[in-house]
């Protein structure tokens, strides 16, 4: 019987998932969403629930310091779906230049920044197949950022920055380094 408590125990403490570290809200008269935080498990499949909720939504606007770019790179699939926008008006980094990279429709206000930065594995292959997977998840993130019309050149640059650093670029910097998307200027 003590066994079987402790067993309930483990299950019920090891079950619970973290909080979120991202929130998504609809601002439906506007036709948008905000979305504010980490890109972390869950991130897709909550847009994907906020969308069918929303289905008139045209444009995320997100401001986020990163994180998981599988995740980002599945909402970027998503939002091409469904022809959705995404926009920066603030800070952009990471996994979160990655999704925006991937999306069909991008757009920045003149206060955007976006920042990049060398990626970080969340866990390593184990021994040689890391020699593998290494190039497999550079490769998913570069495509990422072609998807845009970042240069090689960038891509290359933005790979040597260390992981806890940032290379912070303005709409001005991204235009003249051929990166695609449309500069959206505040109403006057």
């Amino acid at each position: 019987m003590k066994t079987l408590a402790i067993l309930l125990a483990l299950l019920a403490s090891s079950g619970s998932a973290p909080a979120p570290q991202f929130r998504i809200a609809p601002i439906e008269r506007l036709g948008h969403f905000m979305v504010l935080g980490r890109i972390t498990d869950g991130f897709e499949e909550e847009l994907r629930r906020k969308i069918a909720e929303n289905p008139k939504i045209k444009r995320v606007y997100i401001e986020s310091p990163g994180g998981l770019t599988l995740e980002a790179k599945g909402a970027a699939r998503l939002l091409n779906e469904h022809s959705i926008a995404v926009r920066v008006a603030g800070k952009c980094a990471s996994a979160c230049v990655h999704l925006w990279a991937a999306a069909d429709h991008r757009e920045l206000t003149s206060s955007a920044r976006l920042g990049l930065h060398a990626g970080r594995p969340r866990k390593e292959a184990p021994g040689p197949l890391e020699l593998v997977a290494a190039p497999a998840r550079q490769k998913i993130s570069d495509d990422m950022l072609r998807h845009a019309g970042f240069s090689e050149s960038l891509i290359a640059k933005a790979r040597q920055i260390p992981h806890k650093s940032i290379l912070w670029l303005t709409p001005a910097d991204l235009s003249a380094a051929g990166v695609r998307f449309t500069l959206i200027e505040p109403a006057t």
